[in-house]
């Protein structure tokens, strides 16, 4: 019997308009009914992903920022934690810089960036429709190594997007002179860098300590590179159709697409039986 299911956002529970179909809210709702958790983990900033838990009427905990951070939907307390070091941040930010790539930052509950493109300009468009408390904040920083330096200790975790996919290779490649840090990526136009050791896998494992769930009783439901240690972690991971070949290669069962309802037909065959 599976007690928690989680759940990536981007490529998984929302579809390809970013937004979360009726059957796969019915299919959380009737989950929820039977008191199972439903465990939103994304590499979005925390508020990012609340809006989405707030959609399904769910107060379970969030994971966020791949991993790095976990908090109450209720009152947004942190459970579990781990910043980037400022000088990792720093040398990132150089081989950043060197290869004129963008990227943005993501500190507690602000998205840092340069210049508004890719994801900041889409969550800046966003938040002109939204009410205050649900904004992502951004921050548009002129002097981004001096602000790295101010926000000590709570640089969660960067990402580089580009549409020039061998500029994303190459940076990445780049970037294993810090060893400090983890790559992965969670789109094929991106790669995030987090501390070492941190991922998705690893939050639920501090997760499932917390609310004393064994990982044979967690289901994990995912799209991407940065969902396989998750997988690795739950008893059941289940990849979506529309899956990176890496992820449904490391899942147990592949369900239906982002656009078919992949999550509720998951849902629906695992739990609601």
């Amino acid at each position: 019997m599976y007690r928690l299911v989680a759940i990536d956002l981007d490529g998984t529970l929302l579809d390809t308009n970013k937004e979360i179909s009726q059957r796969n809210k019915t299919a959380i709702h009737m989950a929820t009914e039977k008191d199972v958790k439903i465990v939103i983990c994304s590499g979005r900033v925390y508020s990012g992903a609340r809006i989405y838990a707030k959609q399904l009427g769910i107060m379970d905990p969030i994971i966020a920022c791949n991993g790095a951070i976990i908090r109450e939907n209720t009152d947004g307390k942190v459970i579990y934690s781990d910043f980037m070091n400022t000088g990792d941040c720093l040398r990132i930010l150089d081989i950043f810089h060197e290869n004129n790539i963008y990227f943005h930052v993501y500190a507690g509950e602000t998205m840092l960036t340069e210049r508004l493109d890719y994801n900041s300009l889409k969550y800046y468009e966003k938040n002109k429709a939204l009410p205050k408390k649900d904004r992502v904040e951004i921050d548009i920083v002129t002097d981004m190594e001096r602000k790295l330096r101010e926000l000590d200790g709570k640089v969660l975790k960067f990402v580089a997007v580009s549409d020039d996919s061998e500029l994303l290779a190459t940076v990445r490649k780049k970037l294993s002179v810090v060893e400090t840090v983890d790559v992965t990526s969670s789109n094929y136009n991106n790669f995030e860098v987090v501390n070492k050791g941190v991922n998705k896998g690893k939050a639920l494992e501090r997760l499932a300590e917390v609310l004393k769930i064994p990982p044979q009783e967690m289901i994990a439901i995912g799209d991407n590179e940065n969902d396989i240690p998750m997988f690795n972690f739950a008893g059941l991971g289940i990849a979506m159709g529309n899956a990176e070949d890496c992820a449904k290669e490391a899942a147990d069962y592949i369900t239906a697409t982002n656009t078919e309802d992949g999550v509720a037909k998951a849902i629906e065959k695992f739990i609601l039986g």
